[in-house]
């Protein structure tokens, strides 16, 4: 372990490999806040109803100007429809007869105007607006979006992270392989340690590179303003930590199992690719995830291992997922891990000190280390 961390580690590439992703990190979260901040005309649409509908409506059409906003607005008869209609999110704002419906609250820009057409209340600033006379249909979390914007930049981590290290693995069993400086270590010690220090070494120099673009970008996120640090902010933190333990030893085990079967590097990224569709798979999944959370193949994929790497935390991240989904997903995850860690080591023992062409599976698997 001490070695795979000292030569890694001194390795040129992995510095390079580390302020290019911090650079990355903070680039993205300036543009974020520069596109955050530019100054747009809002659109809204609003409903009007009661005895005072059309007074009111003709008001905010007129108001809606001074204040830099468009706004459609309707006098609506059938209060209820247009009540769905804003809990629905497809109409920003009802004025009837004194109160305000809105889904979750008034946006600061359309709410002068709202303040000024309501003439059946005395409402006359936002502070108002929001605590007397609104009505909430359907409330949101109010760090919901946050959590979202997190879960996605800790998806694109992950399987960053993941493959790249995994990658890392693969190449050092060939290295070692191919320079027969694997003969030498093994002369001290068996081929299932060598294996473990590797995949803990390697690993946490992936741990120390995640927790520093963590610490980077929540850093530059809170300078810029583009993010609001809160305790769930932190805890998504730590759940993409624990998944990215979790998925990086379960794929490093594999990669480092279909690697001791060859003896040349070319012949190593041919052997590993169906390993990295498989990660692929997952990844382009939790995108989908990410814009319908609770479809059922959602559900059912993020309690499955692999898929649970990817998917579990985006739902947990967006606050989907109930209490016992990743309780349930780790504990999956965690038994399919140690039976990838036996397998792995079995297929890596047996193949590490044949050299040649590629072991073939059946070989790599029943063969033992004195054969």
């Amino acid at each position: 372990m001490r070695r795979e961390l000292r030569e890694r580690g001194r390795d040129r590439g992995f510095a390079i490999s580390v302020g290019f992703s911090l650079l990355i990190v903070v680039v993205a979260v300036v543009i974020a806040a520069l596109v955050s901040g530019r100054d747009k005309t809002p659109s809204f649409t609003v409903g009007f109803a009661g005895p005072r509908a059309a007074a009111e409506q003709q008001f905010a059409e007129h108001q809606a100007p001074a204040y830099k906003i468009n706004l459609t607005s309707s006098v609506v008869g059938d209060t209820a429809g247009a009540q769905a209609l804003v809990k629905a999110g497809k109409m920003d704002a009802l004025v009837d007869d004194g109160r305000i419906y809105v889904q979750d609250s008034v946006d600061p820009k359309l709410a002068p105007v709202l303040a000024g057409a309501n003439l059946a209340s005395q409402v006359t600033n936002l502070d108002q607006l929001q605590g007397q006379s609104t009505v909430k249909l359907a409330p949101k979390d109010p760090d919901a979006g946050q959590r979202k914007t997190v879960a996605l930049v800790a998806e694109i981590m992950l399987f960053s992270q993941m493959i790249a290290y995994c990658m890392w693995v693969a190449t050092g069993v060939v290295e070692e392989k191919a320079s027969r400086v694997i003969e030498v270590l093994l002369s001290s010690t068996s081929a299932r340690v060598l294996l473990t220090g590797k995949i803990i070494g390697i690993g946490a120099l992936g741990l120390l590179q995640l927790a520093a673009t963590a610490a980077v970008g929540i850093g530059a996120g809170s300078a810029t303003g583009a993010l609001h640090m809160t305790g769930q902010i932190w805890q998504t933190v730590g759940i993409v930590a624990v998944w990215f333990t979790l998925g990086y030893i379960f794929y490093a085990s594999a990669y480092a199992a279909v690697a001791a079967r060859v003896s040349r590097q070319e012949e190593m990224q041919t052997a590993v690719q169906p390993l990295n569709l498989l990660l692929m798979v997952p990844y382009f999944a939790a995108f989908a995830a990410l814009s319908n959370p609770d479809a059922v193949w959602v559900r059912v994929l993020s309690l499955i291992p692999p898929f649970s790497v990817l998917i579990q935390p985006v739902r947990i991240a967006g606050g989907d997922a109930s209490w016992w989904e990743p309780v349930a997903a780790i504990g999956l995850m965690a038994v399919l891990t140690v039976g990838i860690v036996a397998a792995g080591a079995r297929v890596y023992e047996n193949s590490v000190l044949r050299f040649g062409s590629k072991v073939p599976m059946r070989v790599a698997w029943t063969a033992g280390r004195r054969a």
